[in-house]
């Protein structure tokens, strides 16, 4: 049961949409808390009001099973190399079926990587020195039976989907420059990644079907970790 910050400071809405933007809820677990949320407020005013969300219930307890894949990061290592930050590292794109198949169909797909650069602060939040976007696409060529995976002016060919997967989610020896980033040698910093399906780049008669349907919510949440000294 989730602890509602005071509501006098932030609505429980606007909380919920706060830990949406973070990646700590995804799919049927922001729908779960969203229904919570209008229970505890309006439940007990309108005793008729648990009987006309039962629909809503039986809709949630069906979606639920379909969130069976997710991205995921594991094995960051980074460390500060002249005036880049090196990040490596593996990450899991797991697909959903549905998103399967729309692969095999010849939809390209394309992830974004989002990687920040903070200093810890011990009496205040982490101060956010830096932020790179970076994309990577997947596509399968019907005609060759391959799948493509591009990332910037590169693209390499893989016969089995689970090695374009892998290829995909390697982090190796990547290079983001630090541009006006002044790096303190007493200082301890973190590296914040989180990837996710980008569905404003599948083509326009799919985006309304993935908006509104939780196997294309595909969303690693952000996670931390140290940089090396």
């Amino acid at each position: 049961m989730p602890v509602w910050p005071n509501s006098k400071k932030i609505p429980q809405d606007q909380f919920l949409f706060l830990l949406s933007r973070r990646g700590r809820l995804r799919g049927e677990g922001l729908c779960w808390l969203w229904l919570i949320s209008v229970l505890g407020r309006t439940g007990k005013h309108e005793p008729g009001f648990l009987k006309r969300c039962l629909p809503i219930l039986s809709v949630l307890l069906w979606l639920s099973p379909t969130a069976q894949a997710e991205f995921k990061i594991a094995d960051v290592q980074s460390r500060f190399t002249g005036e880049a930050l090196v990040v490596n590292g593996n990450l899991d794109f797991g697909l959903t079926p549905k998103v399967e198949e729309a692969l095999s169909k010849g939809i390209e797909l394309s992830m974004i990587i989002e990687v920040r650069l903070y200093r810890k602060r011990s009496w205040l939040w982490d101060q956010r020195l830096a932020t790179w976007s970076l994309r990577r696409n997947l596509q399968y060529h019907a005609l060759s039976g391959q799948y493509l995976v591009g990332s910037g002016n590169t693209r390499d060919n893989f016969l089995a989907l689970a090695e374009a997967l892998k290829s995909l989610g390697s982090l190796s020896e990547l290079r983001l420059p630090l541009l006006e980033v002044e790096i303190a040698t007493d200082d301890d910093y973190i590296v914040g990644l989180r990837t996710h399906l980008d569905i404003e780049t599948l083509p326009t008669p799919l985006r309304p079907v993935a908006y509104t349907t939780l196997s294309w919510h595909l969303n690693s949440g952000w996670t931390t970790w140290n940089v090396a000294r």
